[in-house]
């Protein structure tokens, strides 16, 4: 009964959309390389032509080097590189929490007139995405769809066989409680 119950932990936190054409999609900021591949992938299906990348922070090894791009310019490379083209994308060196990240996108959101968007994160991060985003966004007269992006630092199917699967399953599910209290 051991691995049920694990795999049932980790997906609980997916709560994954079908995917569908949308007017913008808006790639969180972190996990740089796994979001803005998988922005690219969506590109490719043919979902959007509109692609905001979001998050201020600057990666620590990336300031250490003095490099000064923030986690939306990063994940947006990420995605360009990966064949996404350039002129698709807006960045907003904005947020550093997802609750912030929510509140400029919802603004942008707005300002934009849009009424349906995807949301990229991370597929452990679904959950507590759809928390902070779905009743805001449906407040505004938008839909939100969500989309995971696959970790490539560990299977989420066996999560509790890695290090990076223990950390990342521990943390969202403090992040659950955080948010859930705090929002």
């Amino acid at each position: 009964m051991r691995v049920p119950i694990l795999q049932a932990l980790g997906n609980h936190l997916i709560t994954e959309d079908p995917v569908t054409r949308v007017d913008a999609v808006f790639v969180l900021g972190g996990s740089v390389k796994d979001r803005g591949v998988e922005a690219a992938r969506v590109y490719e299906q043919g979902l959007s032509d509109r692609f905001v990348f979001t998050g201020a922070p600057v990666p620590s090894a990336l300031e250490a080097l003095g490099i000064d791009s923030t986690e939306a310019e990063c994940t947006r490379n990420s995605a360009v590189v990966a064949g996404m083209p350039l002129a698709l994308t807006i960045t907003l060196n904005k947020g550093t929490s997802t609750f912030e990240e929510a509140e400029a996108l919802l603004e942008f959101a707005i300002a934009e007139r849009l009424d349906t968007v995807m949301v990229i994160s991370n597929r452990f991060h679904l959950r507590r995405i759809g928390f902070v985003f779905r009743d805001r966004f449906r407040k505004a007269g938008i839909t939100v769809l969500l989309h995971g992006a696959p970790s490539s630092t560990f299977d989420e199917r066996s999560w509790w066989t890695s290090e990076e699967g223990l950390i990342m399953l521990n943390n969202e599910y403090v992040k659950l409680a955080y948010y859930r209290l705090k929002y």
